[in-house]
């Protein structure tokens, strides 16, 4: 009885400290199974990054050209007594970084992985979230055994629609026109806001019972009725999964590529993406259960 108490009081106090405390007390708890969620992530996306490293090959000289890319993967002719052979070696070596940071970025964006591990991971961060969650690899079998089939044409539509993109915006900032650089930008800010929509869907299957179809409409409907709220994750996704992995990397040295290879092994990839499931359960829990209950009292009703 006592017990039952103090956990209902427990509930009510993490009620009042808001969500966005909630998140971060609830996130550094679990701070051992989010590390284990990061590590997993990579380990078993091993094939998405073997996809996005083709992808590298195809478009990264087009990207490089679009963004102008040349100043950070070229060696100054005056750098003093640098050799030519060793010119080429630095090259080769800030382009290799630059693939690196390109496969990152679209693996843990979501744009290209593993769906139905995917699923598994998104079942983890739900169960988190709500606190019911027993074990790490318990909530991973459960999401991904429940919710394989939908996840794996997820992972098709991803690979697609991020080709699609890359080649846009690779085409139109290439063409070095007014209207070449405005569509361009465009493309710019749908690649994020895709990201944004595979996030959602993700979580969404493990959280509701939709069909694939109805739960990216959902996804697009969160990205516009929650507009302002969206930016603000749009800024984070932009923030940890291009400027940061950016910095570090074209910073080219030891110290700030020890510290990517912690950051993103351990610990970055699952907080960003746990925290984009823990809003969009706020959104299921506010737009869609609520569209569902009605279903069900009418149900009982007849």
């Amino acid at each position: 009885m006592e017990q039952g108490i103090k956990e209902s009081n427990k509930n009510i106090e993490e009620r009042a400290k808001g969500p966005f405390a909630h998140f971060f007390i609830s996130g550094w708890n679990h701070l051992v199974r989010l590390m284990g969620v990061n590590v997993l992530f990579m380990l078993f996306n091993i094939p998405a990054l073997a996809i996005a490293f083709g992808f590298a090959i195809i478009f990264m000289p087009g990207l490089v050209s679009a963004f102008d890319l040349h100043r950070f993967i070229s060696v100054p002719s005056n750098a003093g007594s640098v050799t030519p052979a060793e010119t080429s070696v630095v090259s080769y070596q800030l382009l290799s970084l630059l693939i690196v940071f390109f496969i990152v970025s679209v693996v843990a964006s979501l744009l290209i992985c593993i769906g139905p591990f995917q699923t598994g991971f998104a079942q983890v961060y739900k169960d988190i979230r709500n606190g019911t969650s027993v074990s790490l690899f318990g909530s991973f079998k459960v999401g991904l055994k429940e919710n394989w089939k939908k996840a794996l044409a997820s992972t098709f539509i991803g690979i697609l629609f991020t080709a699609v993109i890359i080649l846009a915006v690779s085409f139109y900032l290439n063409l070095k026109t007014d209207v070449g650089i405005i569509i361009g930008t465009v493309f710019c800010v749908l690649y994020v806001a895709f990201i944004l929509v595979q996030n959602f869907a993700y979580n969404m299957m493990v959280t509701t019972d939709l069909k694939l179809g109805q739960i990216y409409k959902n996804s697009l409907l969160f990205l516009l009725i929650r507009f302002g709220h969206c930016l603000g994750l749009a800024v984070v996704v932009i923030l940890f999964y291009i400027a940061v992995p950016f910095i570090l990397l074209m910073s080219a040295s030891y110290t700030t590529l020890g510290i990517f290879i912690f950051l993103y092994s351990f610990l970055v990839i699952a907080w960003v993406q746990y925290g984009i499931s823990y809003y969009t359960g706020c959104l299921i829990d506010r737009y869609v259960a609520e569209d569902e209950e009605p279903a069900e009292e009418n149900s009982e009703e007849t």
